[in-house]
């Protein structure tokens, strides 16, 4: 099975300025998703996909060179990843008649990984022949204690149908989707335009206590703070 390792790292950024060549810690944070997946077996290939000469220079300095360039129209704040995933795969196939099987997506934005639960979360997607499989997270915000609001009044994101006394009642099965791991067949993503799709794609629940998705300088210090204990 040839899997590619898709990093999509774009120049520009609203929130934070260079962002994948912040530095957290003693690297830049595109270093942590270039490093795992150096680490994975070698039918892995790491692409990176960016509009940015800067990035690119970088990630070639690293090993990771190619002579693709992300098209502008797929580099705005509204651009999906996916379709820079598929038109990646395109480019691949016409210029280098390489069509793998499978696309590993590694967002330079959700830094912190586990490279052990990593390669069970690929295990499992290759033993059981799975088609799609994310990674999750538990949610410290549970749903019965978020709220909506307007400009007159709120209500709860997620109704009480009973009296809740505590939080050792509440239900424990609430995940959120970090961004840091996703893996589906290239088939399954030409056909859905996803990476996953509801009841289709499977579960793999990360024992993480520091998952993070930077968007702005907020998230930025606070990942900083996080690599001090990675």
């Amino acid at each position: 099975m040839n899997v590619l390792v898709f990093i999509p790292a774009r120049g520009g950024s609203k929130g934070i300025k260079r962002k994948n060549l912040s530095i957290i810690g003693n690297k830049k944070l595109i270093d942590y998703s270039l490093d795992i997946a150096r680490k994975l077996p070698k039918n892995f290939r790491t692409f990176v996909s960016s509009d940015n000469n800067e990035i690119l220079n970088y990630c070639k300095k690293k090993g990771i060179s190619s002579n693709y360039v992300r098209p502008i129209s797929l580099s705005t704040d509204k651009s999906k990843v996916v379709d820079a995933v598929l038109h990646a795969l395109n480019w691949l196939n016409k210029i280098e008649n390489y069509d793998p099987d499978a696309v590993l997506l590694l967002q330079p934005t959700s830094p912190f990984r586990n490279l052990k639960e990593i390669k069970a979360a690929i295990n499992k997607f290759k033993h059981k022949k799975i088609e799609s499989i994310f990674g999750a997270v538990k949610m410290k915000e549970h749903p019965r204690e978020c709220i909506k609001t307007n400009k007159s009044n709120w209500s709860y994101l997620k109704k009480n149908k009973k009296k809740i006394s505590g939080r050792q009642e509440y239900e424990s099965d609430y995940y959120f989707i970090d961004g840091s791991f996703y893996l589906s067949t290239t088939s399954f993503i030409k056909k859905y335009k996803s990476f996953i799709v509801e009841n289709k794609s499977i579960v793999y629940k990360f024992n993480s206590d520091y998952s993070i998705d930077i968007d702005d300088m907020s998230d930025l210090r606070l990942a900083r703070i996080i690599s001090q204990l990675y």
